[in-house]
């Protein structure tokens, strides 16, 4: 439905609050006299009433558009695909939602099952619920509820399968909890998050509202209910379910544009998550009405003309009982949350209610960044409602009075103050002019120092055998000597040393430098110089999980900064960076997120002696996405932050080479075998020039070499792996190692080494760590394998569930959970269980494909499609076999390569038409 424009709207509104208020008699009636006066007219009111019937009948105007409205006939014991309905949790507009449970025995657990409302599976209403599974499929983000399953019953009624999440609203666990502001603000960023996450993905929700925002009894929020929305950049398919089908909004949450028919953009979604902030900070609307009441028409008009009330207007008009409850329900008095309220909490509201979605934030991502900043007591961008601001809308409502009036008034005035204005700017002028000039003399004497400081360490190194610790070390004595009467440049190098202990994880002589290089800075009127150190050390509490020490000294800090606001960008971004890295070394992730990408922002077009640091930010926002689940995007970071160091005649440096293992480990655990071989190589052939090569770099490779089935190679590195590692007195990655590399000697054929590293690794994890660890899955994959190689199929079989179930509970399930599901199926193969042989392999061919998260092809998927192709072979399914092994070679030719030891397997099955021998499967499982 397209709403009339404002001037319209106008004359319709009054008589459709006539109508809509009506009884059926009277309205037939009135709509009979509008007919023989204005045809028009007529014919629109009886379009915007036929519009408002289906929305008021589905409980639209009391909330219930998510799905409080009542279920349709009982479905309980219902069969749906591969599940069984259990209850009923709801229905709405779109559809209805049930309870259900897998009924094939694959898994359990409880999942939410999503019907599209029989009135609606019309063409339209089909299409927008496929459309909605494919949006939720490619949205997924922990503050997401979850697509599972999608299909079609044999009633020819589309349905998704969706996580269930046990919850209650936003709104509602907030009061029950009697929740302050901080804390309200702290689930709203967690909205933000995932809208944020949405929008990255091209998904406009279109329908935010607290009930479609339920929060786990964890504390975890979850954004249900895609149903609406709308992908950007696909208008034709979006507007042509539009217009065939019924308009879905929550008139309590639309924003102006979707009452007018006009573009949906993410602005739209600002809007309304505008109105869910307002509800959390104060419990009303911001039309100022009882939206519980009021109409549609009601709704509309308000949103449309009414300016918003602001968020301390809305707590001066409550009447003192509610607003005594506003209090209570936020653990606080009604004084002391007006004057949270105000200022640049108003500010940030009154942004994103912006009649215009060009006045209002840009993106949620800069919403976002406002509340945090807001949170950490950091200026906001937001515009404040000052009296200038004021007089600047009236002058646009009234310009041709004001334009009279000023003429005469510049006359005087300009005539008495053009003397005063120009004096006052020159003198401010010149304090400026003198503040750039010490800032600059500070800068060339700091440059000068490290030039001079880095040109001696290089003298010392000319002739003489030091390594890079041993020059570390002399320069500290030498630096506090020459520079005992230059606090600045004694800070300032002190700093820079520290940062050199740091990047050598020499952490507790970079703590005593840091203690040396503040106790200089105390002598020196250098804000900047102060906060990178402040900076460094934050981050060094952060290293040492010392993460409320950290806290407590980044909100120091950030309000240095905010009071010192000529500090330069690239140290913000800098000290953004660290904060971020320490957000996630403590595991919050959004945080970490919303600050790396603060950082990168600060420091966009770095100047020449910022880019090393841009790069540095880059780096660490790869790590991030890659835990966030998003490998190609995190490898795409990661290659331009190479390609900048190439750019910059860096590519051979230990920063690159960092880099290098960073994008290895990423590309490995994606399944790209063949990028992952080629970044390891890198980073090895760079580490040995540094004599920098560690033993996680050097087994890494070894894996990639057994991948490529070069095993020889790969034996001598895994033994001076491990051998390194115990020389640091690194047990776990010794035993981690030798644990994940026996393997190697078990494809050699040298089955008693195989075993005696096995068991050795076995005992020192045995001693290290808790039970039921992730790693000691990669034990019993380990011990699976030798049972192999041994023949013994069922004990093979028995420690390969135990590394399933281990996996399973795990955080991180991809690439070992699939790896243990593929080689499990070949061995309940083998033993002739041919229905479990099945189910495994088609559980591990949809875990890799879901695990293929933005890149086109992996190994694992090649893996598991050949399995799944030796299971159909086995059951006589020669044409269905040959079709497995085709797409499992496309795969694997891409991720891992031509030579892979699986690129060529699945090429001999093709050739011999699946009639491998069964000693030759064993071997290949064994990868």
């Amino acid at each position: 439905m397209t709403l009339p424009d404002p001037e319209a709207w106008k004359q319709l509104s009054p008589l459709l609050d006539e109508l809509l208020d009506s009884d059926d008699e009277a309205r037939a009636l009135r709509l009979a006299e509008l007919r023989s006066r204005d045809p028009a007219l007529a014919q629109r009111i009886e379009s915007l009433l036929s519009a408002s019937d289906p929305v008021k009948a589905s409980g639209f105007l009391a909330g219930n558009a998510g799905g409080d409205a009542a279920a349709p006939t009982d479905l309980g014991g219902k069969r749906i695909g591969a599940y069984v309905i259990e209850a009923s949790l709801g229905a709405g507009s779109t559809g209805s939602v049930w309870r259900a449970r897998r009924a094939d025995g694959r898994f359990d657990g409880a999942v939410a099952v999503k019907l599209l409302h029989l009135s609606l599976i019309g063409r339209a209403g089909a299409l927008r619920f496929e459309r909605e599974g494919r949006i939720l499929a490619r949205v997924v983000h922990p503050n997401i509820a979850r697509l599972l399953d999608a299909g079609v019953t044999a009633e020819g009624q589309p349905y998704l399968v969706l996580e269930l999440v046990a919850g209650e609203r936003i709104d509602q666990h907030c009061n029950a909890l009697q929740l302050d502001v901080d804390q309200r603000l702290k689930l709203f960023a967690d909205v933000l998050a995932a809208v944020s996450h949405a929008h990255s993905h091209l998904v406009i929700h279109r329908d935010i509202k607290p009930n479609n925002i339920l929060v786990a009894a964890d504390g975890t929020v979850k954004l249900l209910d895609f149903g609406i929305a709308k992908l950007i950049g696909d208008e034709a398919e979006a507007n042509a379910i539009t217009l065939d089908g019924r308009s879905v909004l929550t008139p309590e949450y639309a924003a102006p544009e979707q009452l007018q028919g006009g573009p949906i953009t993410t602005a739209t979604d600002v809007y309304a998550l505008g109105v869910l902030l307002y509800r959390l900070l104060t419990g009303l609307h911001p039309t100022g009405g009882d939206t519980a009441t009021a109409s549609t028409a009601e709704l509309m008009r308000s949103t449309l003309d009414d300016e918003p009330v602001g968020l301390v207007n809305a707590l001066d008009r409550a009447a003192p009982d509610t607003l005594q409850q506003m209090g209570n329900a936020r653990g606080t008095t009604p004084s002391r949350l007006r004057r949270r309220l105000e200022g640049d909490l108003e500010n940030i509201v009154s942004r994103t209610l912006q009649k215009r979605p060009d006045d209002r934030y840009r993106t949620v991502t800069a919403l976002a960044e406002d509340v945090r900043r807001h949170i950490a007591h950091e200026p906001v961008s937001a515009r404040p409602d000052s009296w200038s601001y004021r007089c600047a809308k009236f002058v646009r409502r009234h310009r041709a009075m004001v334009a009279a009036g000023l003429a005469v008034v510049l006359a005087v005035a300009l005539g008495l103050v053009g003397t005063a204005t120009q004096a006052r700017r020159a003198d401010a002028q010149a304090v400026q002019a003198r503040h750039e000039r010490d800032k600059a003399l500070l800068q060339l004497a700091y440059t000068k120092s490290s030039s001079d400081f880095i040109a001696f360490l290089l003298s010392e190194s000319l002739d003489k055998p030091f390594t890079t610790a041993e020059l570390l070390e002399r320069a500290e004595p030498v630096l506090q000597r020459e520079f005992a009467d230059a606090p600045a440049q004694r800070a300032h190098l002190l700093t820079e040393l520290a940062g050199l202990h740091l990047t050598g994880t020499n952490l507790k002589k970079a703590e005593s430098l840091l203690v040396s290089a503040r106790a200089a800075a105390k002598e020196v009127p250098d804000v900047s110089l102060q906060v990178g150190i402040e900076c460094l050390v934050a981050y060094l509490h952060g290293l040492n999980d010392a993460f409320e020490a950290a806290q407590k000294t980044f909100d120091a800090v950030f309000e240095q900064i905010r009071t010192a606001p000529d500090v330069d960008r690239a140290l913000v971004g800098q000290c953004l960076q660290f904060r971020g890295d320490v957000a996630d070394m403590r595991g919050d992730t959004p945080a970490a997120f919303a600050d790396l990408q603060a950082a990168l922002g600060a420091i966009r077009d770095p100047k020449i002696e910022d880019r090393t640091q841009a790069i540095s930010t880059r780096n660490s926002f790869g790590i991030l996405l890659g835990k966030m689940g998003r490998p190609a995007a995190a490898a795409a970071e990661f290659r331009n932050a190479l390609a900048e160091l190439e750019d910059m005649g860096r590519g051979r440096t230990m920063m690159a080479g960092a880099i290098q293992q960073n994008m290895a480990v990423l590309l490995s655990r994606a399944g790209q075998s063949a990028a992952s071989f080629e970044a390891d190589r890198r980073a090895l052939d760079i580490a040995r020039g540094f004599d920098g090569v560690t033993p996680s770099l050097e087994s890494n490779y070894a894996a990639d070499l057994v991948e490529l089935g070069r095993v020889q190679e790969a034996i001598p590195l895994i033994e001076h792996a491990i051998a390194g590692a115990k020389s640091r007195g690194d047990r776990r990655t010794a035993a981690n190692i030798a644990i994940q590399g026996a393997r190697a000697w078990c494809l050699s054929g040298d089955l008693p080494r195989c075993a005696t590293i096995a068991s050795a690794g076995k005992s020192e994890l045995v001693a290290l760590l808790p039970a039921g660890h992730a790693s000691f899955g990669n034990v019993a994959l380990c011990e699976a394998r030798l049972a192999l190689a041994h023949g013994d199929l069922s004990q093979a079989r028995a420690r390969l569930r135990e590394a399933e179930a281990i996996f399973a509970a795990a955080t991180e399930q991809g690439r070992p959970r699939i790896r243990v599901l593929t080689l499990l199926a070949r061995v309940e193969l083998r033993l002739g269980d041919l229905d479990a042989a099945e189910a495994d392999a088609a559980r591990a061919t949809a875990q890799a494909r879901e695990a293929l998260a933005g890149f086109d092809h992996s190994e694992w998927l090649g893996s598991a499609l050949v399995a799944q192709g030796m299971v159909q072979h086995a059951r006589g399914q020669h044409t269905a076999a040959e079709a497995s092994w085709r797409a499992a070679l496309v795969e694997l030719e891409a991720a891992a390569g031509d030579a892979a030891t699986a690129t060529v397997e699945a090429r001999s099955l093709l050739r011999a038409d699946g009639t491998m021998n069964l000693s030759n499967m064993a071997t290949a499982a064994m990868r």
